[in-house]
C-alpha cells in the first residue's frame, strides 16, 4: 500500500485556521494530515484558545475527568496536568488507567506525609516528589517544617570524629545539617579507617608525594594529605618545585656575555 501523504510545512487553507481552537489538536491534525506539534504551534502563533489564568471548575469540565488520562484533558481544558490531577484526586475520581495494587497508598503510606520532607518521603515510598507532595496537599497535611537544631559544645566535639551519617542517627537530625554544621566549623570530612596508623607509616609521610604513599599505604590520597598535614610534614612535590625554581633562577644562560 502507498504511505499515507503528509501535509507537513505546507502552507494554511482557511478551512483549516477557521477549525483551529474549535477542535482538538489531534483531531485537526489528523483530519488534515499534519503533525500535532505544527497544530499547536500554528494556533499558539495565531493566539487561540492559549493556557487562561486560574479559574473555577465548570461542570462540563469535571464530566471530563477520569475519561482520558490527565494530560489529555488538560490539553483540552486548557490547564496543567497538574491541576486537572489535584482536582479529579479531590473529587475522588478514579483515573482512566488506575495505579496498580503495588503503588495504590496505604494507611502506613499516609502517616508519613507531613513528619520528613517530601522529598524525604518520596525517597521513602519509592514514589515521585510531585506524587506525595500533591497527595499531602489533597489531605490537608501541613509541610513538613525542620525545626533549628541548637548545637552544643560536646556535638561539635563529635564533628569530624565520626561519619556524618553516623552522627546524624545519633543526633536525630538530617545528614545535610551535620554537613553543613561542619563546613562552616572548617573541619575535614571523616574517613573510617580500618587499621590505625602506625609509626613505620607516619615515617613515610613527606618521603614522597601524597599519591605515591597512599598507593603504598593503601589509603585514600585525602587521608594521607590530612594525616600529613596533622603532623605538620610539609609535601615534598612543594619543596622540590621550589628548589627547582630557585635553582633555575640563579642559573646563567649559554649565550651571556659579560
Amino acid at each position: 500500500m502507498p504511505s499515507k501523504k503528509t501535509r507537513r510545512g505546507d502552507p494554511w487553507r482557511s478551512v483549516e485556521l477557521k477549525q483551529l481552537g474549535k477542535l482538538p489538536d489531534s483531531v485537526l491534525a489528523r483530519r488534515y494530515k499534519r503533525t500535532i506539534t505544527e497544530t499547536v504551534a500554528m494556533r499558539e502563533k495565531l493566539r487561540l484558545r492559549l493556557l487562561t489564568p486560574p479559574r473555577r471548575w465548570a461542570a462540563r469540565e469535571i464530566r471530563l475527568l477520569g475519561k482520558f488520562n490527565d494530560r489529555e484533558t488538560a490539553r483540552r481544558l486548557r490547564r496543567t496536568v497538574e491541576v486537572v490531577r489535584n482536582q479529579r484526586l479531590r473529587l475522588h475520581i478514579p483515573a482512566l488507567r488506575p495505579l496498580p495494587i503495588s503503588k495504590r497508598w496505604k494507611n502506613a503510606d499516609y502517616k508519613l506525609l507531613g513528619t520528613m520532607s517530601d522529598a524525604d518521603a518520596a525517597r521513602r515510598l519509592k514514589r515521585t516528589w510531585t506524587a506525595v507532595q500533591a497527595r499531602r496537599i489533597i489531605l490537608g497535611i501541613p509541610k513538613f517544617k525542620a525545626q533549628f537544631h541548637p548545637w552544643t559544645d560536646k556535638e561539635e566535639a563529635l564533628l569530624g570524629a565520626m561519619s556524618d551519617h553516623d552522627l546524624a542517627a545519633r543526633l536525630g537530625i538530617s545528614i545535610a545539617a551535620v554537613a553543613h554544621r561542619r563546613w562552616r566549623k572548617g573541619i575535614p570530612v571523616h574517613f573510617a579507617n580500618r587499621h590505625p596508623w602506625t609509626p613505620q607509616e607516619d615515617a613515610l609521610l613527606g618521603t614522597a608525594g601524597d599519591t605515591a604513599i597512599a598507593a603504598l599505604l593503601r589509603r585514600h590520597v585525602s587521608v594521607v594529605c590530612i594525616r600529613r598535614q596533622k603532623l605538620g610534614i610539609a609535601n615534598p612535590y612543594w619543596q622540590s618545585r621550589c628548589g627547582r625554581q630557585r635553582k633555575f633562577s640563579h642559573r646563567t644562560p649559554k649565550n651571556h656575555k659579560p
